[in-house]
């Protein structure tokens, strides 16, 4: 009786949040914002397109590209220095795969696989960093499925 209610619960939920977004007095202004965000990233799109032929015709570099065509550099925020993301790897990784993915699926002992595995230095130190925040990442997403999901059957 109660994964009647449960499931009776999570339909109308669904069917509310379904007719919440077809609701025709919000799909004009919906409708405008999304095609000013898709005016926008076709902007964006095009310019990229253009550096990255600009590039593939005449080999440049990121400096040769903002000395030549720096209007569309700047205009594209594109970035000589970026850093590599919580998810990027390096060279030295164990199998290939970056300190947050050891962290993520397996916790404490992907931690321990990475530093043990990998080179001394600032790679090792980086990819421990991403393997804890891995492990972090996933204890919350445990923690909250968890609770929601024993909050969705106890009701």
């Amino acid at each position: 009786m109660c994964h009647m209610k449960n499931l009776t619960i999570l339909f109308v939920l669904l069917f509310s949040t379904s007719l919440c977004a077809i609701n025709p007095s919000t799909s004009s202004s919906m409708l405008d914002h999304f095609q000013d965000s898709s005016d926008a990233i076709d902007t964006e799109l095009s310019q990229l397109h253009e550096m990255n032929q600009l590039v593939l015709d005449n080999g440049y570099s990121y400096e040769a590209l903002n000395a030549n065509h720096p209007t569309l550099v700047s205009s594209s925020n594109l970035s000589s220095n970026a850093k590599a993301g919580i998810f990027d790897g390096h060279p030295d990784n164990p199998a290939g795969i970056p300190g947050f993915w050891w962290g993520f699926c397996c916790g404490l002992i992907g931690m321990a696989v990475v530093y043990l595995t990998m080179d001394e230095g600032s790679g090792r130190k980086e990819q421990v960093t991403k393997a804890l925040y891995g492990c972090l990442a996933s204890a919350i997403l445990g923690t909250a499925i968890n609770i929601i999901t024993n909050v969705i059957l106890n009701n």
